[in-house]
């Protein structure tokens, strides 16, 4: 999966699937985005840059949550990426397929997990191995280490990017909610380049508006500012932007 501010939020944005499970319940979530850009570990993917609609796509998910017990619980899900951006194909078509599956363990505050992804893009497959430790107290501080076991067609090495994560949310009202993420991302070696280091960091403003008890419209304003010898994007700095809607079951 792609780190958008996802921050998802994707599936973010992404999204292992969201609600109130109980021991032994399956739950899951649709979610329909639309974003300006795909960033991915603070890369540009489409070269979209200062403009707004140059790299825009759709971004369709589907994920599953089983919770076995109050600790353990299972992740499942798929990520499309689909847009005319790709020169060679300008028809509006599926470009990436992504497929995740995982497992978490709560304990305390802390929730610890390790997540398995399948990038299938440009003909190949590019391997992916998260782990993740969050904690529910202030900020909702989290670190992500996301590991490449192989770079299949995307550019640069089989690395690792480490990624700070913390957010705060507002409750407007009973249906509408702000949060503000931030995000920080360093290269431990060489991943979108050769230089390890500083990589890049963001932050959003996101809210969402809870239509019923199982849909939600998400939408939201992402700064990003990213190290050139880190990552190589058309521009250092950039803001995107994101709406989708999202059912829950």
């Amino acid at each position: 999966m792609k780190t958008h501010s996802l921050l998802i939020s994707a599936l973010g944005a992404a999204a292992i699937a969201t609600g109130s499970a109980t021991a032994g319940e399956l739950t899951g979530s649709l979610s329909l985005d639309y974003n300006s850009h795909f960033i991915s570990y603070g890369s540009d993917v489409w070269g979209g840059g200062n403009s707004l609609t140059r790299g825009d796509t759709f971004n369709p998910a589907l994920s599953f949550n089983y919770q076995v017990n109050d600790a353990l619980s299972f992740q499942a899900g798929v990520w499309l990426d689909v847009n005319d951006n790709d020169a060679a194909q300008p028809d509006f078509q599926t470009q990436e397929t992504d497929t995740w599956f995982g497992v978490s363990y709560a304990s305390g505050i802390a929730t610890y997990s390790a997540t398995y992804q399948s990038w299938q893009f440009a003909g190949d497959t590019e391997e992916i191995l998260d782990f993740k430790v969050a904690l529910d107290t202030f900020l909702s501080p989290s670190l992500l280490i996301h590991h490449r076991l192989d770079q299949g067609a995307a550019r640069g090495d089989e690395g690792t990017f480490a990624v700070l994560n913390a957010s705060h949310s507002f409750e407007i009202s009973e249906c509408f909610s702000i949060s503000v993420p931030v995000s920080v991302g360093f290269a431990l070696d060489s991943f979108h380049t050769e230089e390890d280091g500083y990589g890049y960091a963001s932050i959003g403003l996101q809210g969402s508006y809870a239509i019923n008890d199982y849909t939600s419209f998400n939408f939201g304003l992402t700064y990003w500012t990213t190290d050139s010898d880190v990552v190589d994007n058309p521009t250092d700095e950039f803001v995107t932007y994101n709406a989708g809607v999202s059912f829950s079951f």
